[in-house]
């Protein structure tokens, strides 16, 4: 999708590739892949030379046995059958985002928003990560800003419908922001309609003014 202009760091791609992320960030990765033909190939790239790697590197011996109770353990495992259609279970189009339609099985109408703020509303998504409530869905309403804030850690925000513009640039459906502790930011939901993000973070947020330090217990971002 030659549209999308901001995409994850290739260490985050290559994290990726070789399965070195949690739940709720390999989720918002993985939808970001299912909409950016760009990355998908990265991340392709980033498999191959990781199966190098490993026909490259030396045997290690197996302890007595271990082969027997890999084929135990996969043996035991039952086979989910695919899904019928290979399109997300959602009113908005992603294609083949099926790393999301896993949470969202009625789509994004069907979802119980929790109001956290004037003009904001999220759903906390059950995943696995750094912590409690790490993958989430954030709707902003049009004209709305969040308060400046820079980031305890990690962050992963993936753009699902609607816009927002920041001091990093402008953010549309597909579009990703990769950020850490270093950037600061105060999006902006920009548009007719409201601005819906998947979140992935492995720290709340931190914000620089007195109202967004008094409100954040409140609206647990």
């Amino acid at each position: 999708m030659t549209s999308i202009k901001h995409h994850p760091k290739t260490e985050t791609l290559a994290a990726y590739a070789a399965g070195a992320l949690d739940e709720a960030r390999a989720v918002v990765i993985a939808t970001h892949l299912d909409l950016c033909d760009a990355c998908r190939a990265a991340a392709r790239d980033f498999e191959a030379l990781g199966g190098v790697c490993l026909e490259a590197a030396e045997p290690a011996p197996m302890k007595e046995g271990a082969l027997e109770r890999f084929w135990l353990r996969a043996g035991g495992a039952r086979a989910e059958r695919a899904p019928a259609s290979t399109r997300a279970a959602n009113d908005f189009d992603l294609g083949l985002a099926r790393p999301l339609s896993a949470y969202l099985k009625g789509g994004l109408d069907a979802v119980q928003w929790r109001r956290i703020g004037p003009g904001m509303e999220q759903c906390v998504l059950d995943a696995q990560g750094y912590r409690k409530g790490v993958l989430r869905l954030l709707k902003i309403a049009p004209g709305v800003r969040l308060p400046k804030h820079s980031h305890g850690g990690e962050e992963l925000t993936l753009i699902l419908r609607g816009a927002y513009e920041d001091e990093i640039g402008e953010f549309r459906r597909g579009d990703l922001a990769d950020l850490d502790d270093e950037d600061t930011h105060s999006p902006c939901a920009i548009g007719e309609e409201p601005c819906v993000c998947l979140i992935a973070a492995s720290a709340p947020l931190r914000f620089k003014g007195l109202a967004g330090k008094i409100v954040q217990p409140f609206i647990g971002l």
